[in-house]
Parts: C-alpha cells; structure tokens; sequence
C-alpha cells in the first residue's frame, strides 16, 4: 500500500510541475502586426517577432523561448515558443498555428495556398485553410502545404494540414502517420 501511495504522490508532484505555471523568472514576450507592419522583441534568450503584409494579421509570443509569426495577405499566423523551445509559422490566404514547448522543440507550420473557386479561379472565402504543427521537449514537427507533408520526429510531437488531412503524432509510445496525400 506504501509503494502506490508513493507512486501516486510522485505522478502528482510531477503533473503539478508540469501543468503549473513557472515562477516569476520567466521572460514573456508577445508580438503583433498587422497590415503591413513588423515588431521585433528581444530580452536574451527570449525573443518574438510578428510581420504581416497588407491583409494579413500575425501575432508571436515566446515565454523563455522563441515565437515567431509572418501573415501574407488573407492569413493569421501564430507562433509561440515556450521553456526553451521554438515556434514558428508562415502562411499565405490560411491559419498556420505553431507551438514549440520544452528544451530544443522546434515547431514549424508553413501554409502557402488559397483554396480557389473552380469556376472563377478566385479565392473561395468559405475554404480556410488550417496548419497546426506542436512539438513537445526536444522533438520536431513541421507542416508543409506546397505538397501537403507532415513531419512528426522525437517523443512529443502533432502536426496536422486540413487541406488533405495529412497528420502525424508521436508519442513514448509509438509513432502514427495518415498515408501521405498529394494537393489537387
């Protein structure tokens, strides 16, 4: 009985470590533009930068890490990098979203693609596209919509494109992948 209280004590004080928010060290950052505009943020290894052209609204935040978000026209990027890590998104006429989370996380989504009306060949304002790239302490994941990839490397990593569908997860445990798909 000592032995699972134990190990219950332990699992909560580790879940606790890992759901509360850190102590008052930590360096937040948080960027926007808008409309043609580019902010830039640094404060040692913290940093964020947003750039957005003309239509586009990009906003990056980094929490002891590095965030970062460029909007083409008709996109909204987000870019966050926390507790070391780097999350960095790029999209045009989409919402690319990209968290890094934890020592050497690399997060990038990069979305670079109108969905288009088949007849008049114009942009079709009912067909957002999504990007969602999430890597989790030391892993990598990446989107990637100029051929529909997804990319999930290390033990903590999502990345998922609802312009085919593409998604990748890995885990402790294994790593799952949808058949790649091509655009078109």
């Amino acid at each position: 009985m000592k032995l699972i209280s134990a190990i219950t004590c332990t699992t909560a004080a580790f879940g606790a470590a890992l759901m509360l928010p850190a102590g008052a060290s930590a360096t937040d950052m948080h960027c926007a533009s808008d409309g043609g505009t580019d902010v830039t943020l640094i404060d040692g290894s913290t940093a964020c930068r947003a750039t957005a052209e003309t239509q586009g609204r990009a906003r990056a935040a980094g929490y002891d890490g590095v965030g970062y978000a460029h909007a083409g026209s008709d996109a909204a990027a987000l870019g966050i990098g926390a507790a070391g890590g780097v999350g960095a998104s790029d999209g045009v006429g989409g919402i690319p979203i990209a968290l890094g989370y934890g020592a050497d996380a690399v997060a990038l989504t990069s979305i670079a693609a109108r969905a288009a009306n088949s007849e008049t060949d114009q942009p079709n304002p009912f067909a957002t596209l999504f990007a969602v790239s999430i890597a989790l302490d030391g892993s990598r994941a990446q989107v990637t919509t100029a051929d529909s990839m997804v990319v999930c490397l290390g033990t903590a990593a999502f990345a998922w494109s609802s312009a085919t569908g593409a998604t990748c997860l890995t885990t402790p445990f294994g790593r799952w992948q949808t058949p790649r798909s091509e655009l078109g």
